[in-house]
């Protein structure tokens, strides 16, 4: 595993200074050989430009016509990677430089376990000893996802594991690319919100084991306690509530089935529904109502296409 080439695909979107940063900390790091694929989905903020001008030569960059989000952007990384391993950061995030080598290691250390898809510990930029999350999962009956450890302070309690089984991995994972393509890739319907999480399921499918490994460190630049909230309705992207309420039902029709999709069709999922509904009443955002229920209608019903 010591001289495996790992491709590091960072998709980011309007964040100049962001992906700087998230970039420089890749570059130190002590792990070779490495690639480095930096996908900017159409930004506006002159990313493309900068990165060209500082970079040239130490790293690929693809600049895309349109804005692929997560998944599409991740897709088109991997296609022009040559690694036999994917590291996938988002462009908020920054990595501590012997995170990569610690994450081989634990590794090939661990070859029994069969491991599909592995991440490092991920920290608050801001709080760099506090833990964004330990553990999650979604429930296939309810679909509501569940966290662990969620804002701990990092004090060693887990030195004692070299890995930690989760459901999934949001924000910075790593797979062999062969297993990556294998899968058919992240599924580009998603657009955002859950494709992550539906990587990880279709995985865990196939018998592999979804593990973080504790010693290695990653930090994400993200407000401090803020793991899942309402942010969606009140931004500035309105879009986002429709792929947050459609992707929900999306995942539990991929994924759940019989008597659980059954239940959170009738019941779960219109819980959320009312609940989503006082969220945007309390923000006075009555606009956004359409998209709901739309959402709600193709994600339960609609036809799913990446074609929008």
């Amino acid at each position: 595993m010591s001289n495996a080439l790992v491709s590091v695909i960072i998709v980011t979107y309007n964040r100049r200074a962001e992906v700087i940063e998230c970039i420089d900390s890749v570059l130190k790091s002590s792990y070779s050989p490495i690639e480095i694929i930096v996908v900017d989905n159409s930004s506006t903020d002159g990313t493309a430009q900068e990165l060209k001008q500082r970079y040239a030569g130490r790293v690929k960059l693809i600049a895309s016509q349109v804005n692929l989000y997560a998944g599409g952007g991740r897709n088109l990384g991997a296609a022009e990677a040559s690694g036999q391993y994917l590291l996938f950061i988002d462009s908020d995030n920054v990595i501590d430089k012997d995170m990569l080598k610690k994450m081989m290691f634990v590794l090939g250390e661990n070859k029994n376990l069969n491991i599909g898809l592995s991440g490092p510990f991920n920290y608050y930029k801001c709080d760099p000893e506090r833990l964004c999350w330990v553990n999650n999962n979604i429930s296939l009956l309810t679909s509501i996802t569940y966290f662990k450890g969620a804002g701990e302070i990092d004090r060693g309690q887990y030195n004692k594991y070299s890995v930690i089984r989760v459901g999934h991995i949001p924000n910075i994972f790593m797979i062999a690319k062969k297993l990556f393509l294998d899968l058919g890739k992240i599924d580009p319907d998603y657009v955002m919100h859950y494709e992550e999480s539906d990587l990880a399921h279709r995985i865990r499918k196939l018998g592999y084991e979804v593990v973080l490994f504790p010693s290695a460190k990653s930090w994400h630049d993200i407000p401090l306690g803020r793991v899942v909230g309402h942010k969606s309705f009140k931004g500035s992207n309105p879009g986002v509530i429709y792929y947050v309420v459609r992707n929900r039902a999306y995942f539990m029709r991929k994924n759940s089935g019989g008597l659980k999709l059954l239940i959170f069709s009738i019941i779960f999922n219109n819980i959320f529904l009312v609940y989503h509904m006082l969220i945007i009443l309390f923000y006075r955002k009555p606009r956004l109502l359409s998209l709901l229920f739309k959402g709600y209608w193709d994600g339960l019903f609609g036809h799913i296409s990446k074609h929008r």
